[in-house]
This record gives C-alpha cells, sequence and structure tokens, in this order.
C-alpha cells in the first residue's frame, strides 16, 4: 500500500473514533456549577389555633364572669414568619352565639398575662390570661387577618 493510502485509511479511523464515539475516557472532567437564584417557596398561609381555655370557677369551670380569670394557650404554626404582632392588643375577646360571633360581640377585657412560653423551629406558642368578662353566650377570641405575616404574603 501507498503512504498516502494508509495516512488516508489511518486519518479516517482516527475521525470516527474521534466524533462517533460515545464513551469519554479522561482522566479529570471538569464541571462548572453556578448559583443563579435561591427559592424559598411558601404557600401555606400561618396557622393560628387555639388550644385550650380554662376558667378559675371550680364550681362552673365552662361559666365566665366578672371575678373570675380565663386562662388558655394560642398555637402559631409558620416556620416563615416576617411579620408577628400578635399581642393582647390586637386580640379581641368576644360573647355571643356559639356559631356566629360578630364586631358587634366583642367585650372589653382586662389581659392580666400575655407570653410566648414555648418556640422551636415551625411553631410558638403563647400562653394568655384575662378577666372582666362581662355578657352571657359563648367566649370567643378573635384574632384578626394580618396579625401574623409570612413570605407567602410579601409582594414585591
Amino acid at each position: 500500500m501507498h503512504k498516502k493510502t494508509k495516512f488516508f485509511i489511518t486519518f479516517c479511523f482516527f475521525f470516527a473514533f474521534c466524533f462517533f464515539s460515545q464513551n469519554i475516557f479522561a482522566k479529570y472532567v471538569i464541571e462548572e456549577v453556578q448559583i443563579v437564584a435561591k427559592l424559598d417557596i411558601d404557600r401555606t398561609p400561618p396557622i393560628i389555633e387555639l388550644m385550650d381555655l380554662t376558667s378559675s370557677n371550680k364550681n362552673y369551670p365552662t361559666y365566665a364572669n366578672q371575678t373570675h380569670l380565663i386562662s388558655g394557650h394560642i398555637k402559631v404554626i409558620e416556620k416563615n414568619i416576617v411579620k408577628n404582632t400578635l399581642s393582647p392588643d390586637t386580640i379581641k375577646i368576644a360573647v355571643g352565639n356559639r356559631y356566629f360571633i360578630s364586631e358587634k360581640d366583642i367585650i372589653p377585657v382586662q389581659f392580666k398575662s400575655f407570653s410566648l412560653t414555648h418556640e422551636n423551629g415551625s411553631e410558638k406558642i403563647y400562653e394568655f390570661s384575662f378577666t372582666n368578662t362581662t355578657g352571657d353566650g359563648a367566649l370567643g377570641i378573635i384574632i384578626p387577618s394580618g396579625i401574623i405575616e409570612d413570605k407567602s404574603r410579601i409582594s414585591k
């Protein structure tokens, strides 16, 4: 065979091997990773629940009046809290119909205590007590929306 023919056949095999081979045999593979954005998607609103409610009236524990102390616990479940204004000034106490409590049922009470008693990553537990409850009916606690805001409510 001629030298030119050997060279041409060798070149064709080399070309076929380089461009049509699926396996890459290399000692090192260089990979570049760039962080473009960090997303923290929060679609659930904060959950606020009344854990318990007790009265200092031992003879009638479900009855409240002006002289007895009412105490209880509120649990807030949310891990991405941005604004928290839960306080005795923002909580409203109402006495009215058991199934429907409206703004006209709100009564003035005197809070004796309100404090954060337990906190971990996603939940906070508040303890409160108040007295000077007036009126007849079911006792209700009204926490207006917007008291606790999380990242899902922020718009830019």
